[in-house]
């Protein structure tokens, strides 16, 4: 449905990866300016074994560093999320999962950047291939623990935000577990 309150909308700027917008959006009070990175969805998962999550170790050019992030990625056009980061896991790991949930749903920038995140929980791995060092993609896989991870995040050696608002949900959900069991 169309915005009747949305005086234009122009494309600054397309190519596979990205789309820049530029959409006007009238109030009472006058008109605003809004300018809009569009990515396609991405799609995360934690995937938990023997109480270790399993991250990627990625390079990562803003960094000009490497970073450790949950796997995942982009969810293809028409392509379910849940099978999304099932894909993303294996390509990036060998390492194939079953998905048990949804952990969390979010936006980056709910003004400025259309890139919806959504991040599931594995607790069951199907099968695995043997990891294979990819160093335009992946060229490291570890298991780590919570405590870890949060260590890391504050270390600054996790800066991902898909990874922390996934490590942060996981938390979470672990916590309402354990007082359900109580």
């Amino acid at each position: 449905m169309k915005d009747k309150n949305r005086e234009s909308e122009e494309i600054l700027f397309d190519c596979p990866f990205l789309q820049i917008q530029k959409k006007v959006k009238k109030f009472k009070e006058g008109s605003k300016d809004y300018f809009i990175v569009k990515f396609k969805r991405r799609a995360g998962i934690v995937v938990v074994r023997n109480e270790k999550i399993l991250l990627v170790r990625q390079y990562r050019f803003l960094l000009d560093g490497f970073s450790w992030e949950l796997p995942g990625g982009t969810v293809d056009d028409g392509e379910d999320e849940i099978l999304a980061a099932q894909r993303e896991c294996h390509e990036e790991t060998g390492i194939s999962v079953i998905v048990s949930e949804k952990l969390v749903c979010y936006y980056p920038g709910l003004d400025n950047v259309d890139n919806k995140t959504s991040i599931y929980l594995s607790e069951k791995i199907n099968y695995s291939d043997p990891f294979k060092e990819n160093p335009l993609e992946v060229n490291a896989i570890n298991w780590f623990s919570l405590e870890d991870c949060f260590a890391m995040i504050s270390s600054e050696k996790i800066l991902d935000a898909m990874t922390i608002a996934g490590l942060l949900a996981y938390d979470r959900h672990k916590r309402i577990l354990e007082l359900t069991r109580k």
